[in-house]
């Protein structure tokens, strides 16, 4: 993400892993971060925990990217949370989630919490991946835009490669005190 930086453009990282960050910096491993025409600044601890810091209406697009791995961080996919992170946004903002998952499907869970928020949910599926796009090491991605009101989003709608997700009949919202994981699991 550093890399898509310009001149003028401020990026904050929440790292909850010290050595992580402590890779990420050095740049005999990676770049991205020294090489970024943005001003970088990267933020250690929980990043739920963390944000509650930030200044309120301040970010234009919150990339969340914690949902890879066999144990996802279920504090962060919550109602709470999103009000959290609903909060810091500045009118017009976006909240992009990468749910690429091989064992859990979290669609429904943002799905879910967009439509309880009063929040547009919109999802790019991109698994169809052509030869040279394998070829450079692209893979298949799941992810998921929430927004305060369509007209915000009406850009990436008007791409072709991104669908409104209503969200679903019913499911229960996951809490600070409910989650469930077995609802989610790709079986």
């Amino acid at each position: 993400i550093a890399a898509y930086g310009h001149p003028g453009q401020e990026f904050t990282f929440y790292e909850i892993d010290p050595v992580v960050n402590r890779l990420a910096s050095d740049p005999r491993y990676f770049t991205y971060l020294s090489d970024s025409a943005a001003s970088i600044r990267v933020v250690l601890g929980d990043a739920r925990l963390s944000l509650q810091t930030a200044p309120d209406a301040h970010y234009s697009l919150m990339v969340l990217d914690a949902y890879s791995s066999d144990s996802i961080p279920v504090h962060l996919l919550t109602r709470e949370a999103l009000r959290l992170y609903v909060g810091k946004l500045a009118p017009r903002g976006w909240l992009a989630f990468h749910i690429s998952n091989l064992h859990l499907n979290l669609r429904p869970v943002l799905a879910a919490l967009a439509q309880d928020a009063g929040l547009v949910c919109l999802v790019q599926q991109d698994t169809s991946l052509n030869e040279d796009e394998q070829a450079a090491g692209k893979l298949p991605s799941l992810w998921a835009v929430l927004a305060r009101s369509p007209e915000d989003v009406a850009p990436l709608l008007q791409t072709g490669a991104w669908t409104q997700d209503p969200g679903p009949d019913h499911s229960r919202i996951w809490t600070d005190d409910y989650s469930s994981v077995v609802r989610v699991l790709n079986w």
